[in-house]
């Protein structure tokens, strides 16, 4: 409403009033709104502002000047018209003058009123009656001018008073009037229609008092502006129930009814009362079907104890308000006595003043039920609304609950009544509720149904820009309210095409995601500005890294800092997180995780307001992550083994974080094998290169048991860069070694890693350190890859050198590494007693250790150098035990099993069970990226083939052996199959074949500068 006549002038909204100016201008403006949308002479604006004729016209344009200037302040100066030769005109809307909608109320009320629609006749009136800020319009204005048009108005304003009230007082509504009857009386005191429905009135709520104020006062104006008396049923009704006579009351009363052609009688308050209809209309609801059914059905059960309270949480613009609507809509059959819905605003705008109290609740539900008088106080509040809900079947629906405090009083005591909540949180505190799953983000299938049914609902096809849609739909997470504001924008957008859409929107974000009132990020604001500062600070953190995920180690760093690192303190606001979904929980790993859009917010937000230094977080999180990266590889042998660390101290973790991490180091890795290859590419940007290396070679034994060579390959390059655009001569010599472990090469996965040269690089740079440990492990390393190009005498050497150093250090894995290699080395070169004696000691070592995974390693070397001594029934007990530790293991632990176990049936002539056996190996071998095995394996299928006399299978068993032997860059047993497959080819006469397979073993022996003593029968 910009203007305002009935009262004051006034001219503003939303609380901004104009101060008006005073004189003919004053006039001029009064004179234009009391004839809105209606020409005005200049004769008739100057007659009305100064009473004459007799004033120039130049002084009506000043005026008219300053009424246009002073409507210029709102952006209103476009209102004032002028017709050229004649006058002026000021154009408003009808409900933007509340003369003209005070008319149009009573209007509408007429046409109700014809249509026998009382209870519309009866809301026009009270509208139009609540546009009256007092009984005469313009009454700050000092002219006689408008007297004509003032006083119509008010005769209107009394007739339609007269007319509600006598409607109200007909159906019983006595004690929702009274209040409004007293002011108006008040103001026309000398109406005595006013005065009849006013003593009837307070005599229905049993006031006798008002009775008497209103006759005595009606007197007294009566007498002073006439001389009269007042009208005798009037006089009669007044005494009567000043003696308190009831019949003589019930007579009086009637008559006065009677002559207003309305009833005496009261209706019982029940028959009168409403029925609320106040559920919103369902929006669209895409992929809740059986959410929605689910809800409805809980609130449709007709045998039940008590009234169902069922509870749809999640977290902001996830839906949950149109599921509600959806399956209130749904059930509403079985609550015929009336539907309730309020928002109870308990995210609206973050604040906890900004909950609707639940007293003001209580009085908003009694109105709509049309309870006359709202009684003051919450406890008779309370008490109505039991009341009135008790023989009722009547269904709640809170929206946006803050929590179960604000939601208890309002459940009902009838069993007949549901209450359907929605929240961002569970609310425990409501005994019996039923809490519905909390909602998820939409599928992309579902997601792209909703953001395609928004655009289609506007007329528009995306059929020809489908790719384009599912880049908007990916941005979206596949939350609804961003899903809604994407599709709200592709409508209002709709001359331009959707990738500019996607485009917009992956630029700008999260910013992105608004439309007119719809905002993700107030959504999510909302939320956070109710945590508490722990529970802020702890949002706004990871806002700051990469991490896809965080856990109560996460929440320990960064609220703990260096000096306490408590967990309970911790835990208590990442609980408050999780509880209010600010966070998503990641199921059965102690998880929690960042909503895409979610995660933009927080970015975002902590770069602005972090509580702290946030250039500082990155560092104190991830010296967390490692020290529990170096405890859980510490984990995996018992010991801090094969592994050389940096300088960063430990971080002082609380007991309940470092009891995860030892109930299960691998486990642990698991959930942050994401974390710690982000980790480490943060460490390289920021120049945290300590961190960076040692997180990288920490996790480097994880990534080999559980074959994430790809994983393994990426942290060590990033590490390995970083360590020499650092100059960390020690960080880069242990990355060089660990990422070039027989494993990870083995994998095929590894183009580009360190060469011999650099392997050298690495033994000489750990050397030069003085770091003997770090040395061990650059020397065996460097001795498989010599051994891997065909060398034998100086790898054996290496691995000795290596093995002192080991011995040295205390490191007892590394310690067992070395006799293993040592034990194949001999085995390589034919030395089986030497092997089987090297290999006994490495066994020991194993058992010393403890860990299967060392033992198993060990009994199949073992169990491979019994086979080279024909000794079967030894490389069957080696290979049994192995099969044993991995029997319900599905990953390579099992394939060297069956591979040793294939070889050993196939030499006892049992073909059939060792081609089974090579048959599950080669796969598993394939599935988890070891090429060595796979080749191993294809190598023994060779031999299977040879004593079957199967010539075909054997060159092509052989031929694949080659092959992936060659793509493994494992040129020393690519040679030993070549020299295979000369055999092979000699024995079918395929000289050529023979020939070529030599021509390729001198080729790697040359390339590979391997000395005679070491090659295949002392040199081809």
């Amino acid at each position: 409403m910009i203007y305002r006549l009935l009262g004051e002038l006034e001219i503003g909204e939303d609380g901004a009033l104009l101060d008006l100016p005073g004189g003919p201008t004053l006039i001029v403006l009064a004179a234009l709104l009391v004839n809105a949308n209606r020409r005005m002479s200049k004769t008739e604006l100057i007659r009305a502002a100064w009473g004459s004729d007799d004033v120039e016209e130049a002084q009506l344009y000043k005026r008219v000047k300053a009424v246009r200037d002073l409507l210029a302040t709102i952006g209103r100066d476009g209102d004032l018209k002028t017709h050229t030769r004649f006058g002026y005109e000021l154009q408003a809307a009808e409900d933007e003058v509340d003369a003209l909608l005070f008319r149009r109320l009573v209007r509408e009320a007429d046409e109700a009123g014809a249509g026998r629609r009382a209870e519309d006749e009866a809301g026009r009136l009270r509208r139009a009656l609540r546009l009256w800020r007092g009984p005469h319009p313009l009454s700050n204005v000092p002219s006689s001018a408008f007297r004509q048009e003032a006083v119509a108005l008010e005769q209107r304003h009394k007739r339609a008073a007269v007319r509600l009230f006598g409607l109200e007082l007909a159906r019983g509504r006595h004690e929702r009037i009274l209040d409004e009857l007293i002011l108006t009386a008040s103001w026309y005191p000398s109406d005595q229609r006013l005065c009849e429905q006013l003593m009837v009135a307070g005599y229905r709520c049993g006031h006798p008092d008002d009775v008497a104020r209103a006759y005595e006062r009606y007197r007294e104006t009566l007498e002073a502006e006439t001389g009269a008396e007042p009208d005798p049923l009037l006089r009669a009704f007044h005494f009567a129930v000043a003696r308190g006579e009831a019949e003589a009351i019930a007579e009086a009363e009637a008559a006065i009814m009677r002559r207003t052609g309305a009833p005496a009688a009261v209706e019982p308050p029940h028959s009168v009362l409403a029925v609320p209809r106040q559920l919103p209309a369902p929006a669209d609801l895409v992929g809740r079907v059986d959410l929605a059914a689910e809800v409805s059905w809980l609130l449709s059960q007709k045998s039940r104890p008590a009234a169902p309270v069922v509870v749809i949480s999640g977290p902001g613009g996830i839906g949950k308000t149109a599921l509600a609507v959806r399956a209130a809509h749904e059930a509403r059959d079985s609550y015929p006595d009336g539907q309730l819905y309020l928002e109870l605003h308990g995210t609206a705008g973050g604040a906890v003043d900004g909950r609707v109290d639940t007293g003001e609740v209580l009085a908003q539900f009694l109105r709509a039920f049309g309870v006359p008088r709202v009684p003051e106080t919450r406890a008779e509040r309370l008490a109505t609304y039991r009341t009135l809900l008790a023989d009722r079947r009547v269904l709640v629906v809170l929206d946006d609950a803050a929590d179960g405090t604000q939601v208890g009083e309002l459940v009902p005591a009838n069993p007949g009544c549901a209450v359907l909540v929605t929240a961002r949180q569970r609310l425990p505190e409501i005994s019996g509720a039923h809490h519905v799953a909390p909602l998820e983000p939409l599928d992309r299938a579902a997601a792209t149904e909703l953001f395609l049914r928004v655009v289609h609902e506007a007329g528009l096809s995306l059929d020809d820009d489908l790719d384009a849609v599912d880049r908007v739909v990916a941005l979206c997470g596949g939350l609804p309210l961003a899903l809604r504001i994407a599709g709200a924008l592709r409508v209002h957008d709709h001359s331009r095409p959707a990738a500019e859409l996607a485009d917009r929107l992956a630029r700008q974000g999260l910013e992105g995601f608004t439309y007119g009132e719809l905002s993700v990020a107030r959504t999510i604001g909302a939320g956070f500005d109710r945590l508490d500062p722990a529970a802020r600070r702890l949002f706004l953190g990871p806002g700051l890294l990469p991490l896809t995920g965080f856990g109560l180690w996460t929440a320990a760093a960064l609220l703990g800092g260096d000096e306490t690192g408590d967990e309970t303190d911790a835990a208590r606001p990442l609980s408050q997180l999780a509880a209010s979904f600010m966070i998503e929980s990641v199921r059965s790993q102690r998880r929690y995780r960042f909503h895409d859009l979610t995660r933009e917010y927080a970015r975002r937000r902590a770069l602005a307001e972090y509580p702290g230094d946030h250039a500082a977080v990155p560092g104190q999180v991830y010296r967390a992550l490692l020290t529990l990266a170096r405890r859980a590889h510490a984990g995996l042998y018992g010991g801090d083994f094969e592994v050389v660390h940096g300088d960063v101290p430990d971080w002082d973790a609380p007991p309940e974080v470092l009891a995860e991490v030892d109930a299960g180091p691998l486990d642990w890795f698991e959930k942050e094998r994401a974390n710690i290859r982000a980790a480490v590419e943060h460490c390289a940007a920021l120049g945290l290169t300590g961190l960076c290396w040692d997180l990288a070679v920490s996790a480097h034994e994880f990534y080999t048991v559980r074959g994430y060579y790809d994983d393994w390959y990426a942290t060590h390059a990033m590490a390995l860069e970083a360590c020499r655009k650092a100059g960390d001569r020690r960080g880069e010599g242990i990355v060089l070694a660990c990422r070039n472990q027989p494993a990870l090469v083995a994998s095929r996965r590894a183009d580009g890693v360190s060469g011999l040269a650099e392997l050298e690089r690495a033994a000489d740079l750990l050397a030069g350190c003085g770091d003997r440990h770090g040395q061990a492990i650059a020397l065996r390393t460097l001795a498989n890859a010599l051994r891997r190009q065909g060398h034998l005498a100086r790898p054996l050497a290496l691995f000795y050198q290596a093995l002192a150093g080991y011995t040295e250090s205390g490191d007892t894995v590394g310690r067992w590494q070395a006799l293993r290699f040592i034990g194949q080395t001999h085995l390589d070169r034919g030395d089986y007693d030497a092997a089987l004696g090297v290999l006994g000691e490495a066994r020991t070592v194993a058992d010393e250790l403890g860990r299967s995974r060392p033992i198993a390693q060990t009994l199949y070397w073992i169990g491979q150098a019994r086979l080279a001594v024909a000794d079967t029934d030894g490389a069957r007990a080696a290979f049994d035990a192995v099969y044993g530790i991995f029997r319900d293991d599905a990953g390579l632990g099992r394939a060297y099993a069956l591979h040793g176990m294939g070889d050993v049936a196939w030499r006892r002539g049992d073909y059939a069970t060792a081609e089974r056996h090579f048959e599950e190996a080669a796969g598993l071998a394939r599935q988890g990226g070891d090429a060595m095995l796979q080749g191993r394996v294809w190598l023994s299928a060779a031999a299977l083939h040879r004593a079957r006399g199967q010539a075909g299978e054997l060159a092509e068993a052989l031929q694949r052996a080659v092959a992936v032997f060659a793509a493994a860059d494992a040129a020393y047993l690519e040679m030993r199959a070549l020299a295979a497959l000369i055999g092979a080819a000699a024995e079918r006469g395929d000289a050529a074949a023979a020939a070529a397979a030599r021509t390729r073993i001198e080729s790697l022996y040359q390339t590979a500068g391997v000395p005679p003593g070491d090659r295949l029968g002392g040199g081809p």
